[in-house]
């Protein structure tokens, strides 16, 4: 009996001290991780908007969107960020929409899905990502649902979310368009 009180408080011992140890590199790693967000999130923004200079953050109906605007200021248009369940889970994607509606740009890195590696994870190359640029909402669908998108072989679902993603963005923006424009200097 004693040798097992002994054993449990050695093993109690060992697991309060590992945890304190995983509690100390959390804390010490998650002010990296977040700057490493940040960072990526920077970068798409301006992936899907090059010609911006800077980017300014507004929350709209309780989503935060960024004005992407010139170095005059002129505002070029809106990003948006949106998480469409995928075949393996959600795909982080942010989106460029322009000042008419469309498709300026979309952004979705290796790190932002979990689709199937070698099928679903082509939504990441800009060979698939490009073909929504300059897309409206209608035209925002594979085209076996009646758009102008051609989806990836084999990875049907990943290509429809992707595109679902893009069409939900677009019509949000359609519906928000006057108060995310009223948010800008020269009024969009």
């Amino acid at each position: 009996m004693r040798e097992i009180l002994k054993l449990g408080l050695v093993l109690a011992v060992v697991s309060a001290v590992t945890a304190g140890g995983l509690a100390a590199v959390n804390s010490g790693v998650r002010a990296t991780i977040a700057e490493n967000n940040r960072l990526e999130a920077v970068l798409k923004r301006q992936q899907v908007f090059p010609t911006a200079q800077a980017f300014e953050a507004r929350t709209v109906d309780g989503r935060e969107v960024f004005l992407a605007k010139d170095a005059k200021g002129a505002f070029l248009g809106t990003v948006v960020t949106a998480a469409p369940r995928g075949y393996a889970g959600p795909i982080g994607m942010t989106i460029g929409v322009a000042l008419d509606g469309t498709v300026a740009g979309l952004a979705i890195s290796k790190l932002d899905q979990t689709e199937t590696p070698g099928l679903g994870v082509k939504v990441t190359l800009a060979a698939f990502r490009d073909r929504f640029r300059g897309k409206d909402a209608g035209a925002a669908r594979l085209k076996k649902d009646g758009g102008m998108i051609d989806g990836i072989t084999a990875a049907t679902i990943s290509s429809r979310a992707v595109a679902n993603g893009v069409r939900d963005t677009l019509e949000w923006y359609r519906g928000h368009a006057a108060q995310i424009a009223g948010g800008t200097r020269d009024g969009g």
